[in-house]
Parts: C-alpha cells; sequence; structure tokens
C-alpha cells in the first residue's frame, strides 16, 4: 500500500511542478513589435528575443542536419523554417518549439525535489542534455513525416507533446525511484 502512495505523491509532485512552469511560462510571454517594426519575444517586460533566437537558430541547424543525414529528401533552410522542398511549403520553427520551456521544467522538477542527493549535480545537466536531444529527435520526426503528408502536421505536433512529456515522466520516475534513493547522504 505505501508503494501507491508513495507513486500517487510522486505524481502529483510532477504534476504541480508541470502547472507552475506552464503558469509562469503562458502569462510571462509576450509577443509584441519594437519601434521599428521588428518581432520581439517578451518575458515579464524583458526583451529575450536573441536569447530564443540562438536556440531557434541550433535547433533549425540540428534538425536539417539529421535530416539531411538520414533523408533523401531535398530540404531547404529559411529564416527559422525547414523548407519542404517535395511539397513546396516550410515549418517553421519557433521560440516556443526551443525545448526551453522542457528543460526549465526538467531542472525545477529535480533539483526542488524535498530530499537531498549528491546525484543532483550530474542527473540535473544529463537531463536538459536528454531533453535537448528528445526535442531535436521529434522536430526532425515531424517534418520528416510531414514531408510525406503535410496533412498530419497538426496532428503530430500535438501528438509529440504529449510523448514528450510522457518521456519526462519517465524520467522523473527514474529519478524518484532509482537514482535519488541511491544517494548515500
Amino acid at each position: 500500500m505505501k508503494n501507491i502512495v508513495d507513486s500517487f505523491k510522486t505524481t502529483i509532485y510532477f504534476i504541480v511542478v508541470l502547472l507552475f512552469v506552464h503558469t509562469i511560462w503562458k502569462f510571462g510571454f509576450v509577443e509584441d513589435v519594437d519601434l521599428r517594426g521588428n518581432k520581439i519575444l517578451l518575458f515579464y517586460g524583458l526583451d529575450v528575443t536573441s536569447f530564443f533566437s540562438v536556440f531557434t537558430d541550433w535547433l533549425v541547424s540540428s534538425v536539417y542536419w539529421l535530416l539531411s543525414i538520414f533523408s533523401s529528401a531535398a530540404f531547404a533552410v529559411k529564416n527559422h523554417s525547414i523548407e519542404l522542398v517535395s511539397q513546396g511549403e516550410s515549418i517553421g520553427i519557433v521560440w516556443s518549439c526551443t525545448g526551453i520551456k522542457q528543460a526549465i521544467f526538467f531542472i525545477l522538477l529535480v533539483l526542488c525535489y524535498p530530499k537531498h542527493s549528491l546525484h543532483k549535480i550530474w542527473f540535473i545537466p544529463a537531463g536538459v542534455v536528454v531533453v535537448f536531444l528528445i526535442n531535436i529527435l521529434r522536430i526532425t520526426g515531424i517534418v520528416w513525416l510531414c514531408d510525406v503528408n503535410m496533412n498530419n502536421f497538426e496532428t503530430l505536433h500535438e501528438l509529440s507533446k504529449y510523448i514528450f512529456y510522457a518521456i519526462l515522466y519517465g524520467m522523473w520516475i527514474l529519478w524518484d525511484w532509482k537514482i535519488a534513493p541511491s544517494s548515500k547522504e
């Protein structure tokens, strides 16, 4: 019975941290236009456009690189978009696709873990790397599958978000059940 209660607490903790990060994220970001007419991104009034632009550029380059290795289809990069040459369409990769929200969620999830563990020192950076790798694979898969049929974009995009969070939950369970309890503190 104790394991069921502990599992329930673990899941509730995951959901509470997820809702906290989602709420801060949802109400914190505003897309706007500066005096020159350029799109900008504000986080509670702070201009974070350049920060997210770096991550978006990196994500687009990574996705394009993977597609060029594993797909025989023709793709091109154009202004934060992957162009599907055969479809004559492109898929824009925007600031909210970067995986930063999921990385912050993961960091807070483990960092705020109620028990002390020296394993946080290596598990948090390793988990962040995994989060970004999963996101690159997620976006690559969406683009690759949309090259087959662009009409599937919305379904693939939404489904992949749920799969992403399921993987994050799996990482959380790994942490809570196996790694954190093994600490000798």
